[in-house]
C-alpha cells in the first residue's frame, strides 16, 4: 500500500533544557509532570545560605538571609545564586536575572553563580550567553558537575551534540548520583545526533533508576521508531497509553507506528485520542489526515489537512496533501494552487514535485499556466456568478451556469482574495445544491483559503458535511461559524438541520428557535422547527411553526402540505 508523504509527528520537538543548580526541571521532550525533581546538583555553599524545600519557600528563606546583614562575600553571594534559581524554577525571569547579577558582582569567581546564571539563559532561550557563563563557570571550576551540566545544555540547544555528550558524561563521571538527571538528556542529545542506538541504551538505564516513568518511555519509543523497531515503540508507546492514558504522546506514537505499518484504521483511532487530548498540536492533523486518504475517505482528510495548515501554516508537506486530496475530489486547479504553495515556501520541495508531475503530467515546476480571459468575458461571468442565493433551490440549468461561470474565474488568473473566496463560495453553494457534496466541500476550502474568517464559507462547509453524512464535522463546522458571527441566523438553523438528523430534536429546536429569533422572518426555520417538533411529538407546536411558514412564504409548498397532514392529527 503506498503512503502519502507525511511528517513524522512522535518527532517534532519542541525542547528547551532547563536545569539548574537550585532545582533541575527536568524539561526533556517528553515532560509529563508539572512539579520538578529537586536537584542533584547542587552547590554546598547555596545549601548552607538557604534551606530549601520548595521554590517559594527557598525565595523565602533566601530573603530572609540577605536581608539580615548578616552574611557578606560568598555566603551572600550564594544566597542570591540561590534565589534565583528559585525565582528561575517560578519563570520569575527579571527577578531572577538581578539575583544572578548581584551575585556575580559580590563574588566575581563564584563559578556555581555563573553556572545557574547559564541555567537561567537556556531557560530564557538564549544558549549563546548560556555558553558564555557556562564556559566561565568551567575555567573556574573545571570540575564543577553543574558547570558540565549546563554548558551541556547550550550545547544541546546550540546543536553541538558531541559538545553535549561530553559535558553530560563528564558531569556524570563527577558526581555519578546525577545520571537520574543526566541520561535523559544526553539521550536526547544521541537521538538529535541520530545515535538512536545509544540514545535507547541512556533510556534504558534511566529506567531501571525510575522504572515505569511515562517521559522515558516515550523517549525510548521515539528512538526505537527512529531504528524501524516498530515493535518496540509500539511497547513503549503502548505502556504510556497505560500509565499515563491523558498524555496525548502515547497515542501520539502509536498512532504513527500503525502509520508505518499500513494499519490506517488504528493510526485514525489513535491519532483521534491524540487529537482529543492535544487539539492545537497541527501534525496530528497532518498524519492523521494522511491515514484517512490511504483509506480514501477524502472528504475528511481535507478537513484535517485545513486544520493542520490553519494551526501552522508553516508547514510545506500538508500543502501537498492537501493537493493530493484535491486532486482525488476531483478539482486539478484547487489541487495544483495548493502544491504550488508549498513551492513558494520551500522551492525544488522534491515531494511538490512528485506530486505535481502526478497530477498534471510534466509542464513546469509551477504547474499550468492561467488561461486567459479578457475584461468584459470576466465581468459577465462575474455578474452571473455572484448572485445573492435564496432558501430555495433555483433550477438545475440555472446552477450549471453558475457554475460554468464561476470556474472560468476559478480558472483564469487574477483576482483579488475576496473576489476568489466569494466566486468558490458561489459554486460551492451549487454543487451542494446539486448534490455534489465533495466538489462543494473543495470550494468551500478554497474560500476559507482565500479569506479564513468566511463565517459564510464555514456554514457551507457543514452543509457540504451533512450531505457526506459526516456530522461531527458539519456540527463542528457551524459552530465555528457560529464563533466568527455569533448574530448568524442561517448558522444556527443549518446546524439545527444537523441535530435534526441526529434525531437531537432539543438542541435542533433550541437552534432553529435562535435562527428565528435573530430574524423573525426567517421561514425556512420555521418550518424546520416545525419539523423537529412533529418528530418530537409536539403536534401543536409544530402546525404554528408550519402556519407560521406558510404565512411568511405563500409559496412554500412543503409547509402548506406539513401543516395540513398535522391538522388532521389533531
Amino acid at each position: 500500500m503506498r503512503r502519502p508523504h507525511s511528517t513524522l509527528a512522535s518527532i517534532c520537538f519542541s525542547v528547551r533544557v532547563c536545569l539548574s543548580i537550585g532545582a533541575c526541571l527536568g524539561l526533556s521532550w517528553a515532560v509529563l509532570g508539572a512539579a520538578p525533581a529537586q536537584a542533584q546538583l547542587i552547590s554546598e555553599e547555596a545549601a548552607r545560605a538557604c534551606n530549601h524545600a520548595t521554590p517559594a519557600e527557598t525565595v523565602t528563606n533566601c530573603s530572609a538571609v540577605i536581608d539580615s546583614g548578616t552574611v557578606t562575600g560568598r555566603p551572600l553571594a550564594a544566597a542570591y545564586t540561590e534565589r534565583g534559581a528559585a525565582r528561575t524554577l517560578l519563570h520569575k525571569l527579571d527577578e531572577a536575572e538581578a539575583d544572578f547579577d548581584q551575585a556575580i558582582k559580590i563574588d566575581p569567581t563564584y563559578a556555581s553563580a555563573y553556572a545557574d546564571r547559564a541555567n537561567f539563559w537556556n531557560v530564557s532561550r538564549k544558549p549563546d550567553r548560556a555558553m558564555t557563563d557556562a564556559e566561565e563557570a568551567l575555567r573556574l571550576d573545571p570540575t564543577l558537575p553543574i558547570g558540565h551540566f549546563v554548558h551541556g545544555s547550550a550545547a544541546l540547544n546550540l546543536g553541538q551534540y558531541d559538545r553535549a555528550i561530553a559535558d553530560y558524561t563528564e558531569a556524570m563521571k563527577l558526581r555519578p548520583g546525577a545520571a537520574v538527571d543526566v541520561l535523559d538528556l544526553r539521550g536526547l542529545a544521541y537521538h538529535r545526533k541520530g545515535d538512536n542506538v545509544r540514545a535507547a541504551v541512556d533510556y534504558t538505564h534511566l529506567l531501571t533508576i525510575t522504572p515505569n516513568d511515562p517521559g522515558t518511555l516515550l523517549n525510548r519509543g521515539d528512538a526505537y521508531l527512529k531504528l524501524n523497531d516498530m515493535s518496540a515503540a509500539r511497547a513503549d508507546y503502548s505502556e504510556v497509553i497505560h500509565l499515563a492514558p491523558d498524555n496525548p504522546g502515547g497515542w501520539k506514537g502509536r498512532g504513527y507506528v500503525e502509520f508505518m505499518t499500513q494499519d490506517a484504521k488504528g493510526a485514525i483511532d489513535d491519532f483521534s485520542e491524540a487529537i482529543k487530548r492535544a487539539p492545537k498540536d497541527a501534525n496530528l492533523y497532518l498524519n492523521r489526515g494522511g491515514a484517512l486518504s490511504v483509506l480514501k475517505r477524502n472528504a475528511e482528510a481535507l478537513a484535517d489537512d485545513d486544520m493542520s495548515i490553519r494551526l501552522d501554516p508553516r508547514e510545506p508537506i500538508v500543502y501537498v496533501n492537501r493537493g493530493q486530496v484535491l486532486d482525488k475530489l476531483g478539482d486539478k486547479v484547487a489541487a495544483v494552487a495548493s502544491i504550488n504553495q508549498a513551492l513558494v515556501m520551500v522551492p525544488d520541495f522534491p515531494p511538490a514535485l512528485d506530486v505535481l508531475k502526478k497530477v498534471v503530467g510534466p509542464v513546469k515546476k509551477h504547474g499550468k499556466q492561467a488561461a486567459p480571459i479578457s475584461a468584459a468575458r470576466a465581468k459577465d461571468d462575474w455578474q452571473i456568478c455572484v448572485f445573492p442565493t435564496s432558501d430555495m433551490s433555483p433550477p438545475k440549468p440555472a446552477m450549471v451556469v453558475v457554475i460554468d461561470a464561476c470556474s472560468e474565474l476559478i480558472n483564469s488568473d487574477g483576482g483579488s482574495d475576496d473576489n476568489r473566496a466569494l466566486v468558490h463560495l458561489q459554486r460551492g453553494s451549487m454543487y451542494r445544491r446539486l448534490g455534489k457534496f465533495e466538489l462543494a466541500l473543495v470550494d468551500f476550502s478554497e474560500s476559507l483559503r482565500h479569506d479564513p474568517n468566511s463565517e459564510d464559507a464555514y456554514t457551507g462547509l457543514g452543509n457540504a458535511y451533512r450531505g457526506l453524512k459526516l456530522y461531527d464535522r458539519a456540527l463542528a463546522a457551524h459552530s465555528e461559524a457560529i464563533r466568527l458571527k455569533p448574530n448568524f441566523a442561517t448558522a444556527y438553523n443549518n446546524r439545527g438541520n444537523v441535530y435534526q438528523d441526529l434525531d437531537d430534536n432539543d438542541r435542533a429546536i433550541a437552534d432553529y428557535d435562535m435562527a428565528i429569533k435573530l430574524e423573525p422572518n426567517y421561514a425556512a426555520a420555521y418550518y424546520n422547527c416545525g419539523n423537529s417538533r412533529n418528530a418530537a411529538g409536539d403536534k401543536d407546536g409544530a402546525a404554528a411553526d408550519y402556519r407560521e411558514a406558510a404565512r411568511l412564504n405563500p409559496h412554500f409548498k412543503q409547509a402548506t402540505e406539513m401543516l395540513q397532514q398535522v391538522d388532521k392529527k389533531l
